[in-house]
């Protein structure tokens, strides 16, 4: 009996145990669900909601934002801080379900495969690239979008998918497209070491802006291109100069490889005590002075042409005073002129000869204003000229040694560079003697390098402003342009490009050369593709949208017929279209 009740105690005892541990197990868990149920907070994202038959056909996770969600259908992310309420809320909602109607069956948006997202991707960013081209509005981009879809939809399950509004638009221009340019060009200069830095002024209304433009020497010859444009009203030489400094370092450029500083003449820029070119000649005491003759050039010379160079620059003036010395020794001043003279001369022979004495004073004034700007440098851009192929010094050896004295290349091989030197001579004479011009031999070459652009052999990234400036060229050069022109900097990359690696110190030279300006033409042309997309008719767009068109204005010379397949084989780019993440706002640079 006794070992009975002990049992039974024993019993008693142990399941007494076992519900208390019963009780513990059932505490745990239950405080375990309890804090499972309270970190599945109600506004994120759940992928088991992508399981749930009505809503697999459609929903999609956004995955840099766990409080968004996806609708395939309608391609636009939405709120889902109701949590599932949210989810039957847009499914129910009208647009939703034209949407759904409109895809057809469900099947179509489960099965849409990544190929189709890149096109989709393309064709949206190739419609905001050929509209930033143009200067068109962001309300007329939505329109021609819409326009698309309802012409194609019936025949094109992309077209009939496109959404690129104005806030996509936007988007896709100022945090996508803009800042791709701009890093190629960084990468370019990068490659090439040497640069220059341009910079001009101008308003729009109660905004002072300054675009600062760099130079420099790549594989199809110079290029040209806008790292950013500032808004500022402060204009002293102290600020400009903080300004030019903050774009240099931003974009991480070596001070110590920026050639010339080039703006307009005024003392602000180029004074002698304290201005720009003299706080940037502190600290840097090689920089070479690009202020030369753009007054001269806007009046008389008519040299505003983007692809002239510093390179050039001897030629061009010093054929021009020759010219206007002629004029003075034949006493010539134009055909009508000499006509009225000679009308004159029958009535009034005194008063003839006092007209015909101001014509020649003009000329007189003219050479002296040239040569008061020109002498100062007169020396450095006649060393220059011996890399320009129309100069008597082309491809000397003494006329190069010149210019190596004068820049002072750090790490430069001179014993090397003169191997090279005769490489590139026996290249050059191997091309005169071939049967094809050497004119078409740059013009293959450049095509080649321009595989979305084939057919242009000039270095000018910049697309007109819906018109064509060749009238305005012809006006400029008097035709003296022709099919034979070879310009210096497209027959330099040829030459270092036949055999590219065995060039390194010649290249060093030519890239110095080559990055300093002639004059401020593109910066001034900026400011015309600036009216023009910065109308009155967009007054309302914001420096940093001004910015991003600019730059991928100036910076792409890709056409729009050509930049779908462009955007084809850029596959980080199509993911940066197709990503929430440009719909967050970058910080400006210099901000």
């Amino acid at each position: 009996m006794d070992d009975k009740s002990d049992d039974s105690c024993i019993n008693m005892t142990l399941s007494e145990e076992e519900q208390e541990s019963l009780q513990k197990t059932i505490s745990i868990r239950s405080t375990t669900t309890s804090n499972f149920k309270r970190n599945k907070k109600k506004g994120v994202f759940q992928k088991e909601w992508t399981l749930l038959k009505e809503f697999s056909s459609w929903l999609q996770e956004v995955k840099s934002d766990n409080k968004q969600a996806r609708c395939k259908a309608c391609l636009k992310t939405f709120s889902i801080h109701e949590g599932k309420p949210a989810l039957k809320k847009h499914m129910n909602s009208k647009i939703h379900k034209t949407h759904m109607k409109s895809s057809g069956n469900n099947t179509l948006i489960i099965h849409t495969s990544f190929g189709e997202t890149q096109k989709l991707s393309a064709m949206e960013g190739t419609f905001v690239y050929h509209g930033v081209k143009h200067g068109h509005s962001y309300i007329s981009q939505q329109c021609t979008i819409n326009l698309v879809k309802d012409l194609f939809a019936s025949c094109s399950s992309t077209a009939k998918n496109l959404a690129c509004a104005k806030t996509k638009s936007r988007a896709v221009a100022c945090n996508v497209l803009a800042p791709y340019f701009t890093s190629k060009l960084i990468d370019d200069i990068s490659e090439a070491r040497f640069y220059s830095i341009s910079f001009d002024a101008s308003n729009k209304g109660n905004i002072k802006t300054y675009p600062f433009t760099v130079q420099y020497f790549s594989d199809v010859g110079v290029k040209r291109g806008i790292l950013q444009f500032v808004d500022d009203p402060r204009e002293s030489a102290s600020d400009v100069f903080n300004n030019a400094m903050k774009v240099i370092e931003n974009y991480q450029l070596d001070i110590r490889n920026l050639t010339s500083i080039g703006a307009d003449n005024a003392n602000v820029n180029f004074g002698e005590h304290h201005s720009v070119f003299k706080l940037f000649k502190d600290l840097c005491p090689c920089l070479v002075k690009e202020n030369v003759l753009v007054d001269i050039q806007r009046a008389e010379l008519k040299l505003q042409r983007v692809y002239t160079t510093a390179v050039d620059l001897y030629g061009i003036i010093s054929n021009l005073i020759k010219k206007l010395e002629q004029r003075l020794n034949d006493k010539y001043f134009g055909s009508k002129t000499h006509s009225i003279l000679n009308q004159l001369m029958v009535f009034n022979e005194d008063k003839a000869k006092q007209l015909q004495d101001s014509f020649q004073s003009f000329i007189e004034c003219v050479i002296k204003y040239i040569d008061s700007y020109f002498d100062r440098d007169r020396d450095l851009f006649q060393k220059l000229s011996a890399f320009d192929y129309e100069s008597n010094g082309f491809l000397k050896w003494n006329h190069l040694l010149d210019v190596i004295n004068m820049i002072k290349i750090d790490g430069l091989d001179r014993d090397e560079l003169y191997n090279e030197y005769c490489e590139i001579k026996f290249i050059y004479d191997e091309m005169k003697n071939k049967n094809v011009k050497i004119n078409e031999q740059i013009k293959l070459y450049i095509s080649s390098k321009n595989s979305y652009n084939p057919k242009s052999i000039i270095n000018s990234n910049q697309i007109p402003c819906d018109a064509n400036d060749d009238a305005n060229d012809g006006l400029l050069n008097n035709g003296a342009r022709t099919n034979e022109y070879i310009q210096s900097d497209q027959l330099w990359s040829y030459l270092l490009n036949i055999k590219p690696k065995s060039t390194p110190n010649m290249k060093l030279v030519i890239a110095y050369v080559f990055s300093i300006p002639c004059s401020n033409a593109f910066v001034e042309s900026i400011f015309s593709h600036m009216s023009h997309l910065w109308s009155d008719y967009r007054n309302r767009m914001n420096i940093e949208l001004v910015e991003a068109e600019l730059q991928i204005r100036m910076n792409s010379n890709i056409p729009c017929a050509h930049f779908y397949d462009f955007l084809l084989t850029q596959e980080e780019l199509l993911k940066h279209i197709a990503s929430n993440e440009k719909f967050f706002r970058k910080k400006r640079l210099d901000k």
